[in-house]
């Protein structure tokens, strides 16, 4: 068993492992490093297990100097999904020593993997975080019956009150418009638009852009990322003042439809707290709530990290962000949002 650092000469042995691979997603990638390397500045340690010549695990890793909190390393950062995707216990204990030895190296007081799927090693797993996926069994008129009646009402709502959804690469500067508004409403730094850029320019089969207008103005738009089989939301957002003309559903059935028509098995709704009301609101569709265990290597710390939202600390710092002027937050945005993983 040998642990490699990935080189552009086996991008093509990485990239084939992972559509074989069960256990990794399409965000594991290796487009994924230069997208995030070159929008953010953050390194790269992308890591790769091999036993006989055969590629057996994958591990991509960033490596975070955030300032305020320190060094840290994430898989991967702005993504709900990373961590280690190996073929067995072996090759995830071979990753694991590897990367708690890089983050010695760099100084870090944690590592944190954003699993999709459990691993067998014995390590602190968080339960702060699930993900919501429909089955898209039957194509998109039995997926339109299953989902709770409220949600139909509200897809006709916004087809009655003329909304309209398209598709298209060219919608990037619309998404950003809706989107970096509404972090900023939620108190939230917005990564650079150089990301989503990056993200459309690697993964152009993969990335899809819906925008969704109302008599020629945007009122929501959102970012999905497709593989062979799954869908998934990752980025979204609707204008505050337009919702009761419900742009979510109209934008999130127009991706359900054409995820169905791609086929795909299933629509991944995307990471959220248990309780929290963006749960609330998903489980209306339908969905399977599965457990996110992200896992964690604590390196000079003795308790799991608390940055997120919810965390009492931030609770300032939020208030006051919502009450920047969204041109500002636009500009100060992304130098914060890149400090957090």
């Amino acid at each position: 068993m040998r642990v490699e650092a990935l080189t552009d000469g086996r991008v093509a042995d990485w990239d084939a492992y992972v559509a074989a691979c069960a256990k990794a997603t399409i965000f594991h990638r290796a487009a994924f490093r230069d997208v995030i390397a070159r929008a953010t500045g953050h390194k790269p340690v992308y890591r790769f297990a091999e036993r006989d010549g055969r590629v057996v695990g994958v591990l991509p890793l960033f490596l975070l100097e955030t300032g305020v909190f320190g060094k840290l390393a994430v898989s991967s950062p702005f993504l709900n999904i990373g961590g280690i995707a190996a073929d067995d216990a072996e090759a995830e204990a071979a990753l694991a020593a590897e990367s708690e030895k890089l983050g010695r190296e760099f100084g870090a007081s944690y590592m944190e993997w954003r699993q999709r799927y459990a691993t067998t090693l014995d390590l602190p797993v968080s339960d702060r975080k699930v993900t919501s996926l429909i089955p898209l069994t039957g194509g998109a008129d039995e997926v339109f019956a299953r989902v709770h009646q409220n949600v139909r009402n509200k897809i006709r709502k916004a087809e009655k009150n003329g909304v309209v959804v398209e598709k298209g690469p060219q919608f990037l500067d619309d998404f950003y418009r809706v989107y970096s508004r509404n972090l900023r409403d939620l108190g939230t730094p917005v990564i650079s638009r150089k990301f989503f850029a990056e993200l459309q320019r690697s993964l152009p089969d993969a990335v899809g852009i819906y925008r969704a207008t109302l008599e020629g103005r945007l009122i929501g738009a959102k970012v999905v990322v497709t593989d062979k089989t799954t869908c998934y939301f990752v980025w979204a957002a609707a204008v505050r003042e337009e919702l009761k003309f419900a742009p979510v559903h109209a934008l999130n059935w127009a991706a359900i439809r054409d995820a169905c028509e791609a086929g795909c098995d299933f629509v991944d709704f995307g990471r959220s707290s248990p309780d929290s009301t963006h749960q609330s609101f998903k489980k209306y569709w339908g969905v399977d709530v599965e457990p996110l265990p992200w896992t964690y290597q604590l390196l000079t710390r003795s308790e799991m990290p608390g940055l997120n939202p919810d965390n009492p600390k931030f609770a300032l710092a939020i208030r006051i962000w919502k009450k920047l002027p969204v041109w500002l937050t636009r500009w100060i945005g992304p130098p914060l949002a890149r400090r957090l993983p």
